[in-house]
């Protein structure tokens, strides 16, 4: 059993309140108006630059949330998402890989007649 374990104790409707009115300040502050931000600065620039069509309050909460995604995404030091280009094989390894796979052609192909 832990020892050391945090335990919030809500009394009352006055602590009930307050818990409520914290959750609001935190949805507010985190969510609410950087999305109200957000959809403002795009819609600004869709005005300005008339290519692209202008957003309302549910797609500026989507657009805070993939900003978010992405900055934490991209800010690991473990990359979950990694960009690099394929290395070519050498011609050894070319013959390597068209020989196994010969031999599993052929080892298949015994197995099917038998």
């Amino acid at each position: 059993m832990k020892r050391n374990i945090k335990i919030l104790q809500i009394n009352g409707f006055r602590g009930l309140f307050l818990t409520l009115f914290i959750m609001s300040c935190l949805i507010a502050g985190f969510i609410a108006f950087p999305a109200f931000l957000s959809m403002n600065v795009w819609n600004y620039f869709s005005i300005k630059l008339g290519s692209f069509p202008s957003i309302n309050f549910f797609q500026g909460v989507l657009l805070w949330a993939i900003l978010v995604f992405s900055v934490f995404v991209f800010n690991r030091k473990k990359f979950i998402v990694s960009f690099s280009t394929q290395q070519e094989l050498t011609e050894d390894e070319v013959k390597s890989v068209i020989s196994r796979i010969k031999s599993q052609t052929e080892g298949k192909e015994e197995n099917g007649k038998g």
